[in-house]
């Protein structure tokens, strides 16, 4: 085997298109290396779990389109007694944060604007009127905004989301442009990073937008607010890194330097851990970001069953089940597996577990 490729999990349980997508970056001679997390299926260039050190090159499609999506979490002091009944707080919730396609009425000036350094002169009023509109918004598919409730009693919040259409129209253009890796001393590369970092800036602001509406619907005010922002861990699981030792590209793995706080979210179901990197260089300190797709989605639509589906979120309040069957708990992976594996790597060690008991989702 390559010695470039770390993996996390036995080569056999690998799916056979991430495989074919881990076989063809292997070919590329700049690879220096390339780490493979447990939760690993197929993606776009790079594999959804896949974390590749590059020599000279930055490589979009390794990105994808939903740059800088990643997850944030507050614990909070509160307890189930201290929140509104969940089904007036999912009320509340849905008053404030935009779900699926929606995006606000009104739009915002409060974000910073696009600086379009490719010079394609439609992309600036496209990205910017994407960005006045769906700044904290959730958007759909395995996005969430999530209430949980750990082991001593208290409720935390966790948030999944990205850059929305922005990070989707300067991702799209860029893997149009390169169709693979490009040189990291050519114009294209540079203006990439350059529009990139704002991508991942814009999706943090939208995920800081969200868990500020999250707090202020359990009744925190402005200064509550503040303060528990302040202890907010964030990460994110898309994006490329100009470092001392190449250009890292991580596609759905988040940061796990020794010492910092990240999320791993299972399912629906089963709820969000929160975890401690432990620096390992071998896997370019990096863990998964989440337990990873079992099935597709086209997979889980023809064969999954509703009235089970239903059954495994007995007891979680849902703002809908309708239409979501591609996320129930069975399309994914068994997280116990997929933190067992990054512990025996000794890659994360597991810090807290949150319960879900009211999940928003597009």
């Amino acid at each position: 085997m390559d010695n470039r490729l770390k993996l996390t999990i036995p080569a056999e349980e690998i799916e056979s298109g991430a495989m074919e997508q881990i076989e063809a970056a292997l070919s590329l001679d700049f690879l220096k290396t390339l780490a493979i997390m447990p939760d690993v299926h197929a993606g776009y260039d790079l594999p959804v779990g896949g974390v590749a050190l590059l020599d000279g090159h930055v490589w979009p499609g390794a990105v994808g389109v939903d740059i800088g999506c990643g997850m944030c979490h507050v614990t909070t002091s509160l307890t189930l007694k201290d929140i509104p009944v969940l089904s007036e707080l999912s009320s509340r919730i849905e008053k404030l944060i935009p779900v699926g396609f929606a995006v606000h009425a009104k739009p915002t000036k409060q974000f910073p604007k696009f600086p379009n350094a490719s010079k394609y002169s439609a992309m600036r009023f496209a990205v910017n009127t994407k960005a006045s509109v769906q700044l904290s918004s959730l958007g759909g598919g395995n996005h969430f905004a999530e209430y949980g409730v750990n082991s001593q009693g208290f409720i935390g919040i966790t948030i999944h989301s990205g850059s929305r259409g922005c990070g989707e129209m300067i991702g799209d253009f860029y893997m149009r442009q390169s169709v693979g890796p490009i040189p990291l001393d050519s114009d294209l590369a540079q203006a990439y990073l350059v529009d990139m970092l704002w991508a991942q800036d814009f999706a943090l602001k939208n995920r800081e937008g969200m868990m500020r509406r999250c707090l202020q619907a359990i009744g925190f005010d402005e200064d509550q607010t503040r303060k528990a922002m302040e202890s907010m861990i964030n990460e994110n699981h898309n994006h490329a890194e100009v470092c001392k030792d190449g250009v890292l590209h991580r596609k759905g793995a988040t940061p796990a330097e020794e010492g910092q706080l990240g999320i791993i979210p299972a399912n629906m179901r089963d709820g969000v851990w929160i975890t401690r990197g432990l620096g390992n260089k071998e896997f370019l300190c990096s863990a998964s970001h989440g337990a990873g797709r079992a099935m597709s989605r086209g997979e889980a639509r023809r064969n999954l069953d509703a009235e089970k589906f239903a059954a495994d979120m007995d007891g979680i309040y849902i703002n809908s089940l309708d239409g979501k069957i591609d996320e129930a708990p069975d399309a994914y992976k068994d997280i116990k597996g997929v933190l067992a594996a990054q512990e025996e790597a000794g890659i994360i060690e597991l810090v807290d577990h949150f319960r879900p008991i009211l999940v928003l989702k597009g």
